[in-house]
């Protein structure tokens, strides 16, 4: 029985009532905020709120795809019949975390659950041991293990010690769903003594002949030695076997074992879990994706969903804000997808290409704190690939002229083209420009880091061309 505590009640009205003026006044969506306040008045009401719901949590966390892959789950959940309280803006520090809460607080304070009251919340990398220990998470699902904001988490051992240290505190309760086909991942099911699903592609058809350039895990994580690779699908996720210790991917429980890419349109895939077959139907387009789809699917199978409820919902959850999100500008389709490190923009740019030989293209790298002030990572993002491709490039964010030298580098722009590519720091411009430069309706790819897309998105809100963006995610959530 929850009881009345004065300081969380004062706490949730204060943090309701900063969101509230923060929209009004059109200075964001009041998705962090709140929280930071609300926590400093009552530093436990994460905990306390996360323990008045009857069902638990599902936390989701790694280096790329975990707004995605929450967005499955949460479609997922709510075809199985569950209510489930989430962050689908993607505000993911505890902060974020927290004011998801209070939007679903009383007068008193108190959460406002029901029976079916479930808690999904995506986690950033730095803050999952916190939400380890403050959330007590029925199911822990991890997507894979980059490089990423250099200056906040040094290089991924940093990172991959701070998981294992909070894992092997998990309780044995607690459902850890790992990617296998990423070696740092899958070896974190060795400090759990609870149950572990995995979940991997088994189609060799997308298999590349070495590893990537832009590949962080080489080694075995057992002995040290250099694991040897048989099928690289991108990054440093494949099948691997370590031939000093023997030390192998883990076998998967859920299985890719046939994916056809789509293109833009996404993918079909087949999955199999214990004998039986399913089919996804991934509306996001890229094999990163499928990726994503596979741990949703698989988070939801260690729930207890039907497997099948499980593969209908998240055949038909579309592209959350940002992430490959199509928007149509006056006549013209623009694709907006986030770039935040060198195997995520590698997967972007091979996308794009796929889809279009000659693209029309807004490269955007800004360096304010969410971004990473280091940007000393585009030089390991595969540009070389655009070389006589664009047919329009705009290079834009607060380290343009950064980003201009790493593509001259790349023989993607230079006195040989200077016709075709332009700098224009501001991304809202760069836009406008871009959009003007070409008469027909082909197609803007926007590749932007976190605020550059924020910037981007908000002028246009202004505009009244899109939805703001906790618009665009709260309409998401109740359709």
């Amino acid at each position: 029985m929850v009881t009345f505590n004065p300081r969380r009640t004062l706490a949730s009205a204060l943090a309701k009532s900063v969101r509230t003026a923060v929209r009004q006044l059109n200075l964001g969506g009041g998705t962090s905020l709140p929280g930071l306040i609300a926590e400093y008045v009552d530093p436990d009401l994460t905990r306390s709120l996360v323990s008045q719901i009857p069902n638990g949590s599902i936390v989701v966390s790694g280096t790329n795809g975990k707004t995605s892959t929450s967005h499955y789950l949460v479609k997922a959940v709510m075809k199985a019949g569950l209510e489930p309280i989430t962050n689908p803006e993607g505000s993911n520090l505890r902060r974020g975390v927290c004011t998801s809460l209070i939007t679903h607080t009383n007068t008193l304070g108190n959460l406002r659950a029901s029976d079916k009251t479930i808690g999904i919340f995506e986690v950033d990398e730095g803050t999952l041991p916190w939400a380890l220990q403050a959330l007590s998470p029925r199911i822990v699902t991890i997507t894979n293990l980059f490089r990423d904001q250099l200056d906040r988490y040094f290089e991924i051992d940093f990172i991959a010690t701070l998981w294992s240290k909070s894992i092997k505190q998990l309780s044995p309760s607690s459902i850890l769903t790992l990617n296998a086909d990423d070696p740092q991942v899958a070896y974190l099911g060795t400090n759990h003594q609870g149950s572990i699903l995995y979940y991997g592609i088994e189609d060799i058809r997308h298999a590349r002949s070495c590893l990537e350039h832009a590949s962080d895990s080489r080694h075995c994580l057992q002995c040290g030695a250099e694991l040897l690779y048989e099928t690289s699908y991108y990054a440093h996720l494949g099948h691997y076997v370590c031939p000093s210790c023997g030390w192998r991917r883990p076998d998967p429980i859920v299985k890719a074992w046939k994916v056809d890419l789509l293109g833009l349109e996404g993918s079909q895939v087949s999955v199999t879990l214990k004998g039986s077959e399913y089919r996804l139907n991934v509306q996001q387009p890229g094999l990163h994706n499928v990726y994503n789809a596979l741990a949703a699917f698989s988070a939801a199978i260690a729930l207890g969903i039907n497997p099948q409820i499980a593969a209908e919902a998240i055949s038909t959850t579309k592209n959350p804000f940002g992430r490959m999100e199509p928007i149509e500008i006056k006549g013209r389709k623009a694709w907006i997808a986030l770039v935040k490190n060198p195997s995520g923009f590698n997967q972007n740019l091979r996308l794009v290409l796929a889809s279009q030989e000659n693209p029309i293209l807004l490269l955007a790298i800004n360096d304010n704190v969410p971004d990473g002030r280091d940007v000393s990572w585009i030089w390991d993002v595969d540009f070389e690939v655009l070389k006589g491709k664009p047919k329009k490039l705009m290079i834009s964010g607060k380290r343009a002229y950064d980003l201009a030298v790493r593509l001259k580098y790349a023989e993607v722009i230079g006195d040989f083209n200077k016709t075709q590519w332009h700098v224009e720091p501001d991304v809202e411009k760069a836009f406008w420009s871009l959009h003007s430069l070409i008469p027909t309706l082909d197609p803007i790819f926007v590749l932007p880091t976190y605020t550059a897309m924020w910037s981007l998105r908000e002028g246009l809100a202004k505009k009244r061309l899109i939805e703001p963006f906790w618009e665009h995610e709260q309409k998401w959530l109740t359709n």
